[in-house]
């Protein structure tokens, strides 16, 4: 009985002490629960926030408005936690560490772009003396945010703690609460330090859909099908077989960075992708050459003028100027990239750690900058990866005394040569074992690192006013030792198809492969690519316009305008306190070849060609890769309208958008349609509709293009305490396709010729997303998919990345993040993902059905791991 006694009146104590307010750690709706005046809460905060932590009870008494009788009144409902004081470098990281999980998980962090952030976050700037190109390359702040706190800043009213940020006219809510985190006052939160990072990583990532079919493309002679009982099908006819790429291959990242406050920045990466050479069995030289560095110094007060800047880089960095058509350097596209929310450009010169390999800049670049002008000027030298002409020997084909190049080549593996020559060369002896192909060997061939480019570029910039800015920006790519060769339309098709037969399977669409720039043709001769252009942008009131023009040199003069293969993308941005509406207008012209252009597309450049439909038919299916890892924007002209209503306390439209555009190599129009309606009758619980339509050629539904995809979504999403997240989703999707009434019914004489109807598929998918933080330094997160797709494509946002699913399956994901110790984070993830291919029937062509072959569904099962550890210093 007395411990029964002592249990309760141990309870009883806790719940009394639990009741409590803690001055610490209250908010502002908890302090007006006791009998305190809206003003004393407030002053409370601000008391904690600015001044000093509570230690005791007394020190209410510092605060004017807190008199005595006030303090006895809630002297017993209030406590005070124990606070310890911790390193201001320590704090900040744990201060930034939710804000850059949001970063990576919104709809797939910016390749590169988070470790940039991430400086920014670790350093903040003072946002007094911040520039407006730096305001609007941060994430979801606009041009007119960075115009009101500019012209207040610019009338002399200095900006004093974060409350007075927030009474910024012009800044919106949206925009002050993803600025305040990259910005101090009056000290910087984390002065003169020395930090550091190493990060290493290891992911059992299988290939996408895409690379795995190229991969298993087989080499076969032309009389394959009459040898095929005598000669069996061989694994080692493809290059899956032959380099044995069923094997887990890891990929395998480690990162080290280092700076000291603002001015000193140092780092070097290592990344080895999947299927390449372990990093333990390659020599010192080649780790070395295979690698991203970077030093650089960074002063944000040169003597030279008030507020002037200079950046200084040596080893790997990215230029980033206007809409992304003359210079943004990267390997990976992103769709519908408008340059605002988290699909931002970060401006000028930055430090690059990013996984860009192909298009990567390693040299020198220099930035001074000042409120009214800046100056950027960079010089870099590099090997490239290439698609090359080769004859029968494997041997680069000369032209004129140099190699012979056909384009650029972002590889999905980076075989060796040497590897890749003796594939060709056993690939080659069995397609000339048969009855001779119109190209009887492979004639186009990866070569890595094969292409010497020197590049040099400039961008220049004035401002003449707060918000108003004109820029003009160039480089030219020189090649001394080499020759860039495409033939036209009609000759292309006989250079990449193998076989006669596949012929007709050239399109008009592969003029966008006709159009690959060429530095020596039958007009002109050269060594060199040049890209120029200019951008503008203007704020007005709450409306900001943009724009970018960019040309490359052919045939035209450099100064004259209009005469050369050119883009241009023009794009208004209007904001209110809950409301914006971005409207955007391209037009990309089929022979802007620019291999350093990530602009705004639908899609990325040779989507539907016989790079992507026809990969069977190609003389080297590798040629696949230059369409699979583009990151250039698709030739294109249309208009893209944005928004985004709160119109009500419980409804909002979420991001919505209209896109209508036209492919300008044959003339097919299609319009995209998102839209979603959230309904939030608690905080805690949002309901969510989504809509989305595609329609393909819309303006001539009697054609074979013609195909229609909606996809309707509805999800629940509960936010729990200690900030636990539940999500339920189901999606059901249909795609209306045209008839192939050739497949269907042959018509020829005696059949039945009667057109066969329009197709409809459905599918459905149906999954569970769940966040458990079981403290402040360990965090679960999870997620259950099942889909059917009766050929329709799924795809899946996971964790940090895009997911594109089977026929028919399921997926399971769990990640564990924890903070092992003070400086030391670990994430650990599972997944495993087991679905059906799609059933293929394969006859010849007008053949009637009972010759066909069936192909089943064949289920694969997926097991990858990736472990990332990070110490942070």
């Amino acid at each position: 009985m007395k411990k029964l006694l002592v249990l309760l009146f141990a309870l009883l104590c806790l719940g009394q002490i639990a009741a409590k307010v803690d001055l610490n750690t209250a908010t502002l709706s908890e302090l007006l629960q006791l009998p305190l005046t809206e003003k004393q809460a407030q002053d409370i905060l601000d008391y904690r926030d600015y001044i000093a932590i509570f230690s005791d009870l007394y020190q209410l008494r510092e605060i004017p408005s807190i008199d005595q009788k006030t303090l006895l009144s809630i002297k017993d409902l209030v406590v005070v936690s124990l606070y310890i004081e911790e390193d201001e470098v320590a704090a900040r990281r744990d201060e930034i560490r939710d804000l850059m999980e949001r970063l990576d998980s919104n709809e797939g962090a910016s390749e590169g772009m988070s470790d940039v952030w991430e400086d920014y976050l670790m350093t903040p700037q003072n946002v007094n003396r911040m520039h407006f190109d730096d305001f609007i390359s941060l994430p979801n702040v606009s041009a007119v945010d960075a115009v009101g706190i500019l012209r207040r800043i610019a009338q002399g009213d200095t900006i004093a703690d974060m409350r007075d940020l927030r009474n910024t006219v012009g800044l919106s809510y949206y925009g002050y609460t993803n600025l305040r985190s990259y910005v101090f006052y009056k000290e910087p939160p984390v002065k003169n330090r020395f930090m550091w990072d190493a990060q290493m990583q290891y992911y059992t990532r299988y290939l996408e859909e895409g690379a795995y079919d190229m991969y298993h493309e087989s080499f076969l002679r032309s009389d394959f099908q009459n040898t095929a009982v005598t000669v069996p099908h061989r694994k080692d006819l493809a290059y899956w077989g032959y380099f044995n790429m069923d094997r887990i291959d890891p990929e395998m990242l480690v990162k080290l960075r280092a700076r000291y406050g603002n001015n000193y920045k140092v780092g070097w990466m290592y990344f080895s992708p999947r299927g390449e050479t372990d990093i333990t069995d390659k020599p010192a030289k080649e780790i070395i050459a295979d690698s991203k560095f970077y030093a650089g110094y960074e002063n944000t007060e040169l003597p030279i003028l008030d507020n002037t800047r200079l950046k200084l880089y040596l080893g790997h960095y990215r230029a980033t100027y206007g809409e992304g058509l003359v210079m943004e350097n990267t390997d990976f596209y992103s769709a519908r990239k408008t340059g605002y929310g988290f699909s931002k450009r970060i401006l000028g010169i930055t430090p690059d750690l990013s996984r860009t390999q192909e298009y990567a800049l390693r040299g020198v670049a220099l930035e001074i900058t000042h409120p009214l002008v800046g100056v950027s000027a960079w010089f870099s030298q590099d090997d490239k990866d290439a698609v090359m002409y080769v004859d029968q020997n494997g041997d680069t084909v000369k032209e004129q005394g140099k190699d012979k190049v056909f384009s650029y080549v972002v590889p999905t593996t980076r075989f060796d040569n040497s590897e890749l020559r003796e594939a060709e060369a056993w690939f080659n002896s069995e397609l000339q074992s048969g009855t001779s192909y119109a190209t009887p060997y492979i004639n186009l061939a990866y070569r890595k690192d094969a292409l010497r480019e020197k590049l040099w570029g400039a961008h220049v910039q004035v401002n003449p006013i707060i918000g108003t800015k004109l820029g003009f920006t160039t480089y030219t790519a020189l090649y001394n030792d080499a020759y860039f060769m495409v033939p036209d339309w009609n000759d292309l098709k006989m250079l990449l198809v193998r076989d006669s037969y596949y012929y007709p399977k050239f399109k008009m669409m592969d003029a966008e492969i006709s159009g690959l720039y060429s530095t020596l043709n039958d007009e002109y001769k050269r060594d060199y690519r040049r890209v120029l252009g200019f951008d503008a942008q203007t704020t007005i009131g709450n409306v900001s316009v943009q724009g970018e023009y960019a040309e490359l040199s052919v045939d035209g003069k450099d100064l004259k305008l209009g005469d050369d293969p050119k883009a241009y993308i023009v794009s208004a941005y209007t904001q209110y306190d809950n409301l914006y509406f971005l409207t955007l207008f391209r037009n990309i012209d089929v022979k802007f070849d620019n291999p350093y252009s990530n602009a705004f597309s639908e899609h990325e450049r040779f989507n539907d060609t016989i790079l992507e439909k026809n990969v069977y038919a190609l003389t080297n299916p590798k040629l696949s890769d230059i369409y699979l890892n583009c990151p250039q924007a698709q030739p294109e002209k249309g208009i893209y309208f944005e928004t985004r209503y709160k119109f009500d306390r419980f409804f909002t439209i979420g991001r919505s958008y209209l896109d209508i555009w036209e492919r300008l190599t044959d003339g097919r129009r299609s319009a995209r349609l998102q839209t979603e309606l959230e309904f939030r009758p608690l905080y805690q619980i949002a309901l969510r509709l989504r809509f989305k339509d595609q329609v393909n050629r819309y303006d001539d539904l009697a054609e074979r293009g013609v195909s229609k995809t909606d996809e309707y979504t509805a999800s629940i999403r509960a936010f729990l305490s200690n900030r636990d997240f539940l999500e339920f989703e189901y999606r059901y999707n249909t795609v209306l396709s045209p008839p192939y009434t050739s497949l269907t019914n042959p018509a020829e004489p005696g059949n039945n010729s009667m057109a066969a109807a329009m197709t409809l598929m459905t599918g459905d998918y149906i999954g569970v997303n769940y966040t458990h933080h079981f403290n402040p330094n360990l965090t679960l997160q999870g997620s259950f998919i099942y889909w059917f797709g009766h050929g329709i494509s799924h795809w899946d946002w996971e964790d940090m990345e895009i997911d594109f699913m089977g026929e028919k399956g399921s997926k399971a994901w769990i990640a564990l993040h924890s903070r092992i110790s003070r400086n030391m984070y670990l994430t650990l993830k599972y997944r495993n993902k087991t679905y059906q291919t799609q059933e293929l029937s394969i006859r010849q062509y007008n053949v009637p059905v009972d010759g066909e072959n069936l192909f089943q569904r064949v289920e694969h099962s997926e097991n990858t791991i990736r472990l990332n550890l990070e110490y942070r210093y």
